[in-house]
């Protein structure tokens, strides 16, 4: 259960809350009471997480989606990348470990987002230190932190499925006249932010697409 939680943003903090009788001897292979490397696992389910992200991306590249963001160039460079170098390929440890530390593979999905972030830990808005110019050591993003004026953010088309469900169930729930006024408030609010970022994604889409077109 623990790479479960290791896998997730922030789940080194997470694992050590969860687990916090056994956490220091987690950190270190469990004390040695096992031939097995449990860091060198949860680092292996990680490289695999990252690796899942990156086929993903590669997918909706090949099936057309569009892409927006601040961060849509190294996105979709991220997705190239990736399957030139990796992609239907056996990699070695070596591969792997270099795979989890290329700085411009660091690409992360939470399916509740409506949004991947591209981490650049200098540009990580999620990360309280920034501003107080110490330097970062975010490996992943913090995404209860997450801020949508952030640099590292980039949508697609798979984004803005998610965003209209979401508009489907916002519509159903405030079509009930029994909805109490200050959750139906919060509702709208929702949906305003919703419609943005189709409207956002949609307008940047067709900037790129009239550039390609000259």
């Amino acid at each position: 259960m623990a790479w479960f939680i290791y896998r997730r943003p922030g789940g080194r903090i997470a694992l050590g809350l969860q687990y916090g009788h056994v956490g220091s001897s987690l950190a270190e292979s469990y004390g040695g009471r096992t031939k097995a490397d449990m860091l060198e696992i949860l680092d292996f389910e990680k490289t695999l997480a990252l690796a899942d992200a990156l086929a993903e991306a590669d997918d909706r590249m090949s099936a057309g989606e569009k892409v927006s963001g601040p961060t849509a160039d190294r996105y979709i460079a991220a997705a190239d990348e990736f399957t030139v170098r990796y992609a239907g390929a056996f990699a070695t440890k070596g591969q792997m470990k270099a795979l989890r530390n290329n700085p411009r593979l660091q690409i992360f999905e939470d399916p509740q987002a409506l949004l991947t972030c591209n981490l650049d830990p200098y540009k990580a808005l999620c990360d309280p230190g920034l501003a107080k110019g110490t330097k970062p050591s975010m490996r992943t993003p913090n995404w209860n932190r997450c801020n949508p004026a952030c640099a590292n953010i980039s949508r697609t088309d798979t984004h803005m499925q998610r965003a209209r469900e979401q508009l489907a169930h916002i519509d159903t729930d405030c079509a009930d006249p029994r909805l109490p006024h200050p959750l139906r408030r919060r509702l709208e609010l929702c949906r305003s932010s919703r419609v943005r970022i189709i409207q956002g994604h949609e307008a940047a889409a067709d900037r790129t697409a009239s550039k390609d077109s000259t």
